[in-house]
């Protein structure tokens, strides 16, 4: 692969060299008898070189797979159904062999994805968990750091100001991952037990819940070794936020977003739901509402509960961006088993998961007798 040079003799990937040393150090902790995987689409390419490198002087292997715009696109027009469906050979045999991985985002411009049948979607997704399943089973460190979105072509995809999202990105991205860490501790430790928990929003919302008795999730960009010990072994950059699992049948109340959706190519606004003893009862969208329909439906309908929540944590970032989950006081709501916490791990992922906007969380113990 040709390294792209930069004015003043620089490399181009030596500029990523302290991102990519924090991921490697740090949040992967790599080290002699690791195989890495890094995920790249072609704006990318200096970062992977530079997580490659790193890692190499670490001591580990390394892998680079590279994906391109064009071929995705034109994969997910023109394949069926079954070849979308299917786990790729290549994948499986590459999740059997590694120990850490990173996604590093892609692809580019998501107004094509307007093209593209919602049920090529869904077949891709299939084939993705199918070919992760070793991945899942043999705990691999994983990092997701989709800094290939951050670009023009999303930006005006979705409505973004592409400026203001990647200022608040590259902030966010910025924060010392130990300001989150003893953030994300603080409001993990508020939550764990049982809880009562009342959500409130300028927007409207008014939720009440409670959690499960079990320890929440704290994504601060580190997977430690206590994380690996729970079987927590995903993180995220740029990092912040903490997840709690809901108990079953106890969410009552409103959600109104001020966040958007965004999906396929397309943007959701105006979105509201409803839910009684759990369950979501009724659902709205000023914006593009068939499509939010179209995601709430399907053969996953008897997951249709609040199965868990979020609390971003970052003090940097700014509810500007295509992903909020980390804005800070930013609280998301995951519909179905989350993927990682206690008895409702499922290694699927989430059925439905949407940030609704800076919120105010209180939280008290529940009555006792």
């Amino acid at each position: 692969m040709a390294i792209e040079s930069v004015p003043g003799g620089e490399l181009a990937f030596e500029r990523w060299i302290p991102l990519a040393r924090q991921v490697v150090r740090r949040s992967l902790r790599l080290g002699w008898e690791d195989v890495f995987e890094i995920y790249s689409y072609i704006p990318t390419i200096p970062l992977a070189e530079a997580l490659a490198l790193e890692a190499r002087r670490a001591g580990g292997d390394t892998h680079i797979t590279l994906m391109t715009d064009d071929l995705w696109f034109t994969s997910m027009r023109e394949l069926p159904i079954r070849w979308l469906r299917a786990a790729s050979p290549v994948e499986l045999a590459i999740n059997q062999a590694i120990t850490a991985y990173i996604y590093l985002g892609g692809p580019a411009d998501a107004r094509r994805m307007r093209e593209i049948p919602p049920e090529k979607f869904d077949a891709n997704a299939m084939g993705n968990v199918r070919q992760d399943e070793p991945k899942r089973r043999r705990r691999v460190r994983s990092v997701d750091l989709p800094i290939g979105r951050l670009c023009p072509e999303r930006a005006e995809a979705y409505g973004l100001d592409y400026e203001q999202w990647r200022r608040s990105y590259e902030a966010a991205l910025a924060v010392d991952l130990r300001e989150i860490q003893k953030a994300g501790t603080a409001r993990a430790r508020a939550l764990s037990g049982p809880k009562k928990v009342q959500i409130v929003s300028e927007e409207g919302t008014d939720l009440r819940l409670e959690t499960e008795g079990i320890a929440p999730l704290v994504d601060d960009g580190i997977v430690s070794d206590a994380d690996v010990r729970r079987g927590l072994v995903d993180t995220s950059l740029p990092a912040g936020k903490v997840e709690a699992a809901v108990r079953p049948n106890s969410a009552e109340g409103e959600v109104c977003c001020a966040d958007p959706l965004f999906l396929m190519g397309r943007t959701i606004r105006g979105v509201r739901f409803r839910f009684e003893k759990g369950q979501l009862v009724e659902f709205s969208a000023e914006e593009n509402p068939a499509l939010l329909t179209r995601a709430l439906s399907g053969s996953k309908r008897a997951l249709h509960r609040l199965g868990w929540f979020s609390i971003g944590l970052n003090p940097a970032a700014n509810p500007c961006m295509l992903d909020n989950s980390i804005v800070r006081d930013d609280v998301g709501i995951g519909f179905g088993p989350h993927p990682q916490l206690g008895r409702w791990k499922t290694g699927g992922g989430s059925d439905f998961f949407a940030t609704i906007g800076p919120a105010q969380v209180e939280i008290t113990r529940p009555s006792q007798g």
